[in-house]
């Protein structure tokens, strides 16, 4: 699905897509090939692995809070912010 700026769904969808480009784009130091399976964001994390399946998939719309986030980006060891950013994938 493609939500427009005006929709709220929108920064849900843009944040989902930027978690997964990190996840499979990955250097952090708990990453294997620059890789990460959503099983390890999930276990470094302290999330549950279908928290993360569903914030990454376009079918579910998964809300999820700040400091979820914000867990997430500290095992990608990325900022927080990025995951904000619009990207053409």
């Amino acid at each position: 699905m493609n939500f427009s700026p005006e929709d709220d769904r929108y920064i849900y969808e843009l944040v989902s897509k930027n978690i997964k480009y990190f996840r499979l784009h990955n250097k952090s130091k708990f990453s294997s090939y620059g890789k990460m399976t959503q099983e390890k964001l999930a276990e470094k994390a302290d999330l549950s692995h279908s928290l993360i399946s569903n914030i990454e998939s376009s079918k579910v719309q998964q809300s999820f809070s700040i400091a979820v986030l914000y867990r997430i980006s500290k095992v990608l060891e990325v900022d927080i912010k990025e995951f904000f950013v619009e990207r053409d994938f």
